[in-house]
């Protein structure tokens, strides 16, 4: 099965615009109890990256989502373990999320679920986002980061996958099966966990990580949907929505991250969903010093550079992912960003002096 040519893009590396964006702690509260596991003390480990192992007893508690994957970084650098990312996805539960977690089960159906988690999933983690796409008789449930400057960007896809495939095991049933997952990093040495873990065909150096799955699916009814406690978790995410502080600027930049890939990124298609029109778009970007123009290449740069180090995807295939015409059109793009041909700064990323 071919991953479709226009999805949503995959994480950010390297500079960026915007501020450290926050994480419930969460998904991580496991990490502690697997480092001991594999045979190391948590608490250097944690303390070295800025943390102490108490904060991640609160799931509530919000952390920098950078210093998060910098710890990540840490403690695969210390204990060899590749596949960390995959043993954190294992033992998170859907409640971890927060209220998307929590709205899951209430939903009437999985495609009720999955849009209320692609919706909210922000309440929980202002640093990455939640894609669902369907092609036909196959959809996608995928991850994005759209925060730069992160660390350990293949652990995060990974545990994002483990978790996405945990949600929809448990919103489908034993019944449910991937029919193929979707890695926006290159292949580990060593495959056997991920084999493991996903029961499904596997596919490295993708545009965007994502689970695969027959779009059937979408209209199953959930057995314990609650009206009446989904229109409640619905107001309260809402109200939580409204309460938080966002500049235009980062909204923007958070659309264009997951949209890039699928072409749907001029001002019209962007201002539609944010529920204004391109005019209104435009003039408040100008009081926020920025353009769309100057937002879209920034976009471009950070999901170039997250492909060229994470991946082995030739310069035509990125061109693709980025809307440009060619790897020509692309190489002298990224030129203008970077000051070196994307082939150079490949090099020098993959193998620094």
């Amino acid at each position: 099965m071919q991953y479709p040519k226009r999805l949503p893009g995959g994480s950010v590396q390297g500079h960026g615009i915007g501020n450290d964006a926050a994480v419930r702690v969460g998904p991580l509260a496991g990490l502690p109890n697997i480092l001991r596991e594999l045979g190391w003390d948590p608490e250097p480990l944690f303390v070295s990256a800025g943390f102490k192992p108490k904060q991640f007893e609160n799931p509530d508690h919000e952390v920098s989502f950078v210093a998060a994957s910098r710890l990540l970084a840490s403690c695969v650098a210390v204990t060899g373990c590749q596949h960390l990312g995959l043993l954190l996805g294992e033992r998170v539960e859907p409640s971890s999320l927060g209220v998307a977690g929590f709205m899951l089960r209430s939903a009437p159906s999985v495609q009720a679920a999955l849009n209320g988690l692609v919706r909210h999933l922000d309440l929980h983690d202002q640093g990455g986002a939640a894609t669902l796409v369907t092609r036909g008789d196959t959809t996608f449930l995928g991850y994005v980061i759209h925060q730069a400057g992160v660390s350990a960007t293949d652990q995060i896809h990974d545990m994002s996958m483990a978790v996405a495939c945990k949600i929809l095991h448990g919103l489908c049933g034993d019944g449910w099966s991937p029919t193929g997952v979707f890695l926006s990093h290159r292949m580990p040495s060593n495959i056997a966990r991920y084999k493991e873990v996903f029961h499904a065909p596997l596919h490295f150096d993708a545009e965007q990580s994502a689970v695969a799955f027959a779009s059937r699916w979408l209209d199953h009814p959930l057995p314990g949907s609650d009206p009446l406690l989904h229109r409640h978790l619905e107001r309260e995410a809402d109200d939580l929505h409204r309460r938080r502080k966002t500049d235009q600027a980062g909204r923007l930049r958070r659309l264009l991250r997951a949209s890039l890939p699928s072409g749907g990124c001029n001002v019209s298609d962007i201002a539609r969903q944010l529920g204004m029109h391109e005019r209104t778009l435009n003039r408040r970007l100008r009081a926020e010093d920025t353009t769309f123009r100057q937002e879209l290449e920034q976009t471009r740069y950070e999901v170039a550079q997250q492909l060229l180090s994470d991946t082995t995807m030739p310069l035509g295939q990125i061109a693709d992912c980025l809307t440009y015409a060619d790897a020509t059109a692309f190489s002298r793009a990224f030129k203008r960003w970077s000051g070196v041909t994307p082939t150079a700064w490949r090099s020098r990323i993959i193998a620094p002096e």
